[in-house]
């Protein structure tokens, strides 16, 4: 089996001339990744995991918000595929068209006016902030409640809230502390930003703690307390949460043995491989590809 990129069109969620459409979702692992043909707000609620977006591979927690252009391929992911370990995150849809009409509110070329016409840079085709002051978290929630109760006039306030949700996505991009496209939150963590990187790359090779604080130009001792702080998990977990994610996505997504997938993750100890797997997702690896492959393709519930 080859795995597969969905492809949504706005005409599935926008209802009755209706330009903006908002859900709450908890991410799981049978969500596929996707492309869409609207703009998407991705704000995460709660708990912690990962954003695949664009080849890349970014955690993610409560506070994170991004702004999805037409076309990039992305998909939430929590972290572990234990059901305990939750992510949620509210997803606001709005289409291109609604942008036309706000579109003198904000300046031309600015983050906001780029994403929105997919004119980003190609390689980090989205954008990315932390609300660090909570001051989106109580916005999108009242979106949220507003889409739900639908009481008159709720298009107009959901289109009031957007743009006040948008300008202000645009002040935290001009804070000096804002995370930068690449999820970045100041320098030190755009050193500590290449070392994820670098993990992503080389996730099935032997990394140690000390190449990569050599990466992000820090010492060992002060690499770990960053990495914990940004990530909120040890390296070790961090990589193992990895490798495991993505031994996940090839028993559902491959006919690949398991010994095969284990030494592709980086795994060449079965026996503490399947001791792992069980522990992060209370399940072996053939009974986990046996209850997942069926769910390959379910529909993503955006």
């Amino acid at each position: 089996m080859i795995a597969r990129t969905r492809h949504y069109k706005g005409d599935r969620f926008f209802k009755g001339g209706a330009g903006i459409y908002v859900n709450r979702v908890t991410e799981a692992f049978t969500i596929c990744e996707h492309s869409h043909d609207f703009i998407e707000v991705n704000y995460v609620a709660e708990g912690n995991g990962y954003h695949y977006i664009a080849d890349r591979t970014i955690p993610v927690k409560t506070g994170d918000l991004f702004i999805i252009p037409v076309g990039t391929s992305h998909v939430f992911r929590p972290s572990s595929p234990n059901q305990s370990a939750k992510l949620i995150v509210y997803n606001c849809l709005f289409r291109h068209a609604s942008f036309e009409n706000w579109k003198h509110l904000f300046m031309a070329g600015t983050d906001i006016d780029l994403v929105v016409f997919n004119q980003l840079n190609p390689d980090v085709p989205y954008l990315h902030v932390f609300d660090r002051h909570e001051r989106l978290q109580p916005l999108i929630t009242t979106m949220h409640r507003e889409f739900r109760q639908k009481y008159e006039g709720y298009e107009t306030v959901l289109s009031a809230i957007l743009i006040q949700v948008l300008l202000i996505v645009n002040r935290l991009r001009n804070e000096p502390e804002s995370a930068g496209a690449n999820g970045g939150r100041g320098k030190p963590s755009d050193r500590l930003g290449e070392a994820l990187r670098f993990i992503q790359e080389h996730y099935a090779e032997n990394i140690t703690v000390k190449q990569l604080a050599a990466h992000a130009f820090m010492s060992e001792s002060h690499f770990h307390r960053s990495f914990k702080r940004q990530t909120g998990l040890t390296f070790t977990q961090y990589l193992q949460n990895m490798r495991i994610d993505r031994c996940c996505a090839l028993l559902k997504t491959s006919d690949q043995c398991v010994n095969h997938i284990a030494n592709r993750i980086g795994y060449k100890d079965m026996k503490f491989f399947y001791t792992l797997f069980l522990k992060k997702t209370g399940m072996t690896p053939q009974q986990y590809r046996k209850s997942h492959q069926s769910d390959e393709f379910t529909a993503y519930p955006v």
